[in-house]
Protein backbone atom coordinates (compact mmCIF):
# COMPACT_ATOMS: atom_id res chain seq x y z
CA UNK A 1 0.00 0.00 0.00
CA UNK A 2 2.79 2.18 0.56
CA UNK A 3 4.30 1.99 -2.86
CA UNK A 4 0.89 3.10 -4.25
CA UNK A 5 0.25 5.63 -2.29
CA UNK A 6 3.77 7.07 -3.48
CA UNK A 7 3.13 6.53 -6.56
CA UNK A 8 -0.34 8.23 -6.53
CA UNK A 9 1.34 11.47 -4.73
CA UNK A 10 3.97 11.43 -7.44
CA UNK A 11 1.30 11.19 -10.30
CA UNK A 12 -0.33 14.03 -8.36
CA UNK A 13 2.56 16.35 -8.16
CA UNK A 14 3.29 15.37 -11.71
CA UNK A 15 0.10 17.12 -12.56
CA UNK A 16 0.34 19.73 -10.25
CA UNK A 17 3.54 21.12 -11.99
CA UNK A 18 1.88 20.84 -15.22
CA UNK A 19 -1.06 22.88 -14.45
CA UNK A 20 0.61 25.39 -12.83
CA UNK A 21 3.13 25.91 -15.45
CA UNK A 22 2.37 27.96 -18.23
CA UNK A 23 4.41 27.31 -21.46
CA UNK A 24 5.70 30.42 -23.65
CA UNK A 25 3.52 30.24 -27.34
CA UNK A 26 5.03 28.97 -29.69
CA UNK A 27 6.63 31.62 -32.51
CA UNK A 28 4.67 31.55 -35.91
CA UNK A 29 7.48 32.23 -37.61
CA UNK A 30 11.09 30.13 -38.21
CA UNK A 31 14.03 31.85 -38.12
CA UNK A 32 17.34 30.83 -40.19
CA UNK A 33 20.07 31.90 -41.66
CA UNK A 34 21.87 34.24 -38.89
CA UNK A 35 24.79 36.47 -39.53
CA UNK A 36 26.74 38.39 -37.47
CA UNK A 37 29.65 40.39 -39.55
CA UNK A 38 32.08 43.53 -37.48
CA UNK A 39 32.97 45.62 -40.60
CA UNK A 40 36.50 48.01 -39.39
CA UNK A 41 37.38 48.86 -42.67
CA UNK A 42 38.83 52.44 -42.58
CA UNK A 43 37.52 54.96 -42.76
CA UNK A 44 34.39 54.80 -40.47
CA UNK A 45 33.75 53.38 -36.81
CA UNK A 46 33.15 49.45 -36.62
CA UNK A 47 29.66 48.58 -37.58
CA UNK A 48 28.11 45.56 -36.61
CA UNK A 49 25.04 43.09 -38.67
CA UNK A 50 23.08 41.65 -37.49
CA UNK A 51 20.76 39.69 -40.56
CA UNK A 52 18.74 36.50 -40.63
CA UNK A 53 15.39 35.08 -42.33
CA UNK A 54 11.96 34.30 -41.11
CA UNK A 55 9.85 31.93 -42.82
CA UNK A 56 6.02 32.60 -41.89
CA UNK A 57 2.81 30.69 -42.83
CA UNK A 58 0.78 34.17 -44.04
CA UNK A 59 1.90 37.49 -45.60
CA UNK A 60 2.08 40.37 -43.09
CA UNK A 61 4.37 39.55 -40.14
CA UNK A 62 6.82 42.02 -39.24
CA UNK A 63 10.21 40.77 -37.55
CA UNK A 64 12.72 43.30 -35.82
CA UNK A 65 15.36 42.70 -33.28
CA UNK A 66 16.42 44.95 -30.49
CA UNK A 67 19.45 45.07 -27.74
CA UNK A 68 17.81 43.61 -24.74
CA UNK A 69 17.80 45.41 -21.63
CA UNK A 70 19.70 44.11 -18.83
CA UNK A 71 22.36 42.72 -20.85
CA UNK A 72 23.93 39.23 -19.81
CA UNK A 73 26.92 38.91 -17.87
CA UNK A 74 29.41 38.14 -20.55
CA UNK A 75 30.26 41.50 -21.92
CA UNK A 76 31.17 39.96 -24.63
CA UNK A 77 28.12 38.54 -25.99
CA UNK A 78 25.25 40.96 -27.19
CA UNK A 79 21.77 39.51 -26.32
CA UNK A 80 19.23 41.06 -28.92
CA UNK A 81 15.53 39.64 -28.58
CA UNK A 82 13.51 39.41 -31.69
CA UNK A 83 10.19 40.75 -31.37
CA UNK A 84 7.47 39.78 -34.05
CA UNK A 85 4.58 41.66 -35.15
CA UNK A 86 1.72 39.51 -36.54
CA UNK A 87 -0.32 40.62 -39.31
CA UNK A 88 -3.23 42.85 -39.22
CA UNK A 89 -6.77 42.51 -41.36
CA UNK A 90 -6.71 40.54 -44.13
CA UNK A 91 -3.81 38.63 -45.90
CA UNK A 92 -2.17 36.65 -48.34
CA UNK A 93 -2.46 33.04 -47.23
CA UNK A 94 0.95 32.02 -48.85
CA UNK A 95 4.32 31.53 -46.63
CA UNK A 96 6.75 34.77 -46.90
CA UNK A 97 9.97 35.09 -46.07
CA UNK A 98 11.36 38.41 -44.17
CA UNK A 99 14.59 39.59 -44.08
CA UNK A 100 15.96 40.77 -40.67
CA UNK A 101 18.52 43.21 -39.98
CA UNK A 102 20.09 45.11 -36.80
CA UNK A 103 23.03 47.62 -37.07
CA UNK A 104 24.90 48.83 -34.17
CA UNK A 105 28.62 50.75 -34.38
CA UNK A 106 30.94 49.48 -32.09
CA UNK A 107 34.49 49.76 -30.76
CA UNK A 108 36.97 47.53 -32.48
CA UNK A 109 36.62 43.62 -31.20
CA UNK A 110 33.69 44.83 -28.69
CA UNK A 111 31.42 41.78 -28.71
CA UNK A 112 32.50 37.92 -30.43
CA UNK A 113 28.72 36.38 -30.06
CA UNK A 114 25.51 37.68 -30.57
CA UNK A 115 22.52 35.54 -29.02
CA UNK A 116 18.97 35.83 -30.34
CA UNK A 117 16.25 36.00 -27.96
CA UNK A 118 13.67 34.17 -27.12
CA UNK A 119 15.19 31.49 -29.81
CA UNK A 120 18.59 31.01 -28.13
CA UNK A 121 20.20 30.81 -30.95
CA UNK A 122 23.69 32.46 -30.54
CA UNK A 123 26.57 32.92 -33.35
CA UNK A 124 29.78 34.00 -33.63
CA UNK A 125 30.80 37.38 -35.07
CA UNK A 126 33.10 37.69 -38.13
CA UNK A 127 35.22 40.10 -38.11
CA UNK A 128 36.08 42.15 -41.45
CA UNK A 129 38.94 44.18 -41.59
Amino acid sequence: MATSKAAKKGTSAKKGAAKGAKAAPPSPGKCTGWEAVENQMPPGPATLRVTGRCRFPTHGYKVKLIKAVPQGINPAILLLKKVVTPPSGPVIQTPETVEVRYQQRVKKGQYKQVTILPDGKTIRVKIIT
